[in-house]
């Protein structure tokens, strides 16, 4: 049986393997798999690799397992408050090297009934609010500015706590309020 991954918007991809002029082995992905011959095509997922579909628009890669100071339980805090959140009910939460990422939908569900069968198809998702972890202990607060001034990520508040920050960011991710936290120790502008 070949090596298949379905993503969000139901699309089925498959893995091809073929060598670099180097002698390596390069993985690519593809959606129609009779376009290639069912040797290059794999039937298991090769050691050291592992599926990801990136939040923001479903795209899949195969790529070497993700090495992380985040560990699961800092990611189920999330998880959780984000759960227990009224407002936002359509949102990615993704764990990066050193950070626990929050996207957030652009489109909301209920405003598209007449499109439930396709809105996973049409839905993306945005970053909105990450969880850096500094150190063992420390995590940092952010948001994405897309002032040119200080367009990136800026931290909001650094804490010791992850609880204690995704309880009190994870309630504004989707209003405008989360604007209202600006720069941490700068006098709002």
């Amino acid at each position: 049986m070949l090596l298949e991954y379905i993503n969000r918007k139901k699309e089925s991809h498959f893995f091809i393997s073929k060598m670099t002029k180097n002698g390596k082995e390069r993985f690519y992905v593809v959606k129609d798999k009779s376009k290639y011959p069912k040797s290059e095509l794999l039937i298991e997922l090769p050691k050291g690799f592992e599926f990801y579909e990136h939040p923001e628009d479903a795209k899949v890669v195969l790529r070497k397992v993700l090495k992380s100071v985040v560990l699961q339980d800092e990611v189920e805090i999330v998880t959780e408050i984000m759960e227990n959140h009224i407002t936002a009910k359509d949102y990615i939460i993704d764990k990066t090297e050193n950070s626990i990422d929050v996207y957030l939908g652009h489109l909301d569900k209920d405003d598209y009934i007449e499109l439930q069968k396709h809105y996973y198809k049409i839905q993306s998702y945005r970053h909105i609010l990450r969880f850096e972890k500094v150190n063992n202990t420390t995590y940092k607060a952010q948001r994405f500015c897309s002032l040119s001034r200080y367009y990136g990520w800026i931290t909001m508040e650094t804490s010791e706590s992850l609880d204690y920050l995704a309880d009190k960011y994870c309630f504004h991710i989707d209003k405008e309020s989360l604007l209202e936290f600006w720069i941490e120790g700068e006098e709002d502008w």
